[in-house]
């Protein structure tokens, strides 16, 4: 049993970005180094769900990469009991709603905020959320039983 808890460290998205898209060897191995020390619960990295996004965005509109290798990506290092976010099952959902229905990723995490707190009710006037799984577009407020 360790006597100390670890060290935590916020992440900024390029330590990210530099991992998942491996365009710079020399940030990519320090990326790596840290991502290792995490899974060997030597440090907690903490990431705020901007961060996340931005992430998102660039891998997306600057890289080409597509939702689903996104997601595939991403997945591994946010699962990772050393990675804390706030609200981080929402985030989960989001990047696979993303990765199967969803263009956009802010959609999706519009999307896993609905379906974790409220029921699936979501109030926008974007069809294409009509068809995503368990969630009850609104274009008005519900009508009382």
């Amino acid at each position: 049993m360790k006597d100390s808890e670890p060290a935590c460290i916020q992440i900024d998205a390029n330590v990210i970005l530099r991992y998942v898209a491996k365009d710079d060897p020399v940030h990519f191995e320090k990326a790596r180094s840290l991502f290792r020390a995490m899974g060997r619960e030597e440090c907690v990295v903490e990431c705020d769900p901007v961060t996340l996004a931005e992430v998102v965005w660039v891998l997306k509109s600057f890289y080409k990469i597509s939702n689903a290798d996104i997601e595939e990506g991403l997945l591994p290092i946010v699962q990772s009991s050393g990675f804390r976010m706030s609200n981080k099952d929402r985030y989960l959902i989001a990047l696979n709603l993303f990765a199967t229905s969803l263009r956009s990723y802010g959609d999706a995490c519009c999307c896993a905020a609905a379906l974790e707190s409220c029921d699936g009710r979501l109030f926008s006037f974007d069809r294409a959320l009509s068809g995503v799984p368990g969630v009850a577009r609104l274009e008005g407020l519900p009508e009382e039983p």
